[in-house]
């Protein structure tokens, strides 16, 4: 009978486990999928609609905003996939935190020749015994973990927002420096032809043009690295969207207020600064740390104390049936001394990892703030140069209008303006870069769009830090 209920239990345990399944994958298949995507997807819609319900009004939306398309990279980023992923690898590990050691059968026979009785047969169990406290402790360190993989995926989410705002702002840049440079080179055309002019007539020696060619050659290489610069970012700005660069083609995007930061007033500059300094995604991932440290250091303690090990079982003992009941237990001898040694380290360098991000967290924030206080007011005094320098162009204007000066110094005067514009966009690139690294610095944006999509965002946030 103890022969048959064995073999029951044993064949009730195997048909109870869980069965494998392959799951191949096809590269080709992902490669043609992925240069597939595009903005305008019936998929993508729906994904975007849980970050954004607005969306769900025009599809696809005539032009896209910053927080439109950092929705898009929230779904589509494949780095981002892979966090989620590693979440859902670290919260599996709770199970087996959870559970029960399973006990060791062993399974014993012995054959003696010259008894009536001669067979001996046996099993026996060895159950380890973990304590309540060391069971609480492993599901802490594993809860952890998974709170651990949760806020590296915000990090990892706001690194995306990061790069796609930078390549953006490049992108919006760019965009705006070639328009200006073409308006430059046409301007640099005219002057040229009244120049030759000036020369076909004798009022001038043929030196003269050649400035002007040079200065038009230069525009045309500024034209081409520039063209070669704005390539560069839109292939940023898809990457960090998860798409090919290709699906960006004929994209309309808008930033209105790109260049020109609104000024944030200091009782918000003031909860962000706390904000970041108390609980940035980075920062609180560096807390769960040293909380996983004290855990582990408590675990530690915990095995310094004797773990217990039942060994029940049945013998058919040569015709006597047996029912041996053993206890054993470990024999920490050594007090475990070393491996609390290393706990007590660990959680000391957790501890100062901790307090050194936070003091980097707090001077990155200052020299942000202080770098966009000093590109906003290089921008100021860029556009001051501009407007005189369009009030020059105006008075060149008049002046050809009534037949004081002559076409050559009109034209001049456009093209100085010009240059003035092209100085504007490049002191507001740097001071939306300014803004960027500041918002960099405290995970958090200050205007635009991006508020709306925060706020939506917030409760994952709440999630992810528990």
């Amino acid at each position: 009978m103890w022969r048959y209920c064995a073999v029951i239990f044993l064949v009730g345990a195997f048909a109870g486990c869980t069965q494998y399944h392959a799951a191949p994958l096809k590269l080709s298949a992902g490669a043609d999928e992925f240069a597939a995507r595009r903005l305008t997807e019936v998929q993508l819609r729906g994904e975007i609609v849980l970050l954004m319900p607005q969306a769900a009004a025009a599809w696809p939306p005539q032009e896209w905003d910053r927080a439109e398309l950092l929705a898009v990279a929230l779904t589509q980023n494949p780095q981002l996939a892979v966090a989620r992923a590693q979440v859902e690898a670290a919260s599996s590990h709770e199970i087996t935190a959870a559970e029960a050691p399973n006990p060791d059968l062993i399974l014993q026979s012995e054959y003696a020749r010259h008894d009536s009785h001669p067979w001996l047969y046996g099993l026996s169990l060895n159950w380890l015994l973990r304590s309540s406290e060391r069971r609480r402790l492993d599901v802490d360190i594993a809860r952890l973990d998974t709170g651990g993989a949760r806020l590296q995926l915000m990090d990892r989410a706001w690194a995306v927002r990061s790069t796609l705002a930078a390549a953006l702002s490049d992108w919006e840049s760019g965009r705006r420096r070639l328009s200006l440079l073409a308006r430059l080179a046409a301007a640099q055309d005219r002057l040229l032809a009244v120049e030759k002019q000036r020369v076909q007539a004798g009022e001038d020696a043929p030196s003269e043009i050649l400035s002007s060619q040079q200065a038009r050659i230069q525009i045309e290489r500024q034209e081409a690295q520039l063209r070669e610069a704005v390539d560069a970012d839109q292939a940023a700005a898809a990457k960090a969207l998860g798409l090919p660069p290709q699906a960006l083609d004929g994209v309309t995007f808008v930033w209105p207020d790109w260049g020109e930061p609104p000024p944030v007033d200091e009782e918000t500059r003031r909860e962000t600064r706390e904000r970041a300094l108390l609980s940035r995604a980075d920062l609180a991932q560096a807390i769960g740390e040293y909380a996983a440290a004290e855990a582990k250091l408590q675990l530690s303690l915990a095995r310094q104390y004797p773990q217990f090990v039942l060994s029940p079982g049945y013998y058919w003992d040569h015709g006597i049936a047996k029912f041996p009941f053993d206890v054993g237990f470990t024999l920490p001898l050594n007090r475990n001394k070393g491996e609390i040694a290393e706990a007590h380290a660990g959680r000391e360098l957790a501890g100062r990892r901790m307090l050194a991000l936070q003091a980097d967290i707090y001077g990155a924030i200052v020299a942000a703030e202080r770098a966009e206080h000093i590109a906003r007011a290089g921008a100021d005094a860029a556009e001051r140069q501009l407007q005189a320098a369009r009030r020059q162009k105006q008075t060149a204007d008049l002046s050809v209008a009534l037949g004081a000066t002559d076409i050559q110094d009109q034209v001049g005067a456009e093209i100085l303006a010009t240059r003035a514009e092209l100085e504007v966009v490049e002191m507001r690139a740097q001071l939306q870069n300014s803004r960027n690294n500041l918002e960099d610095a405290l995970h958090a944006p200050l205007s635009g769009p991006e508020l709306a999509l925060a706020k939506s965002l917030s409760p994952i946030a709440a999630g992810g830090g528990s």
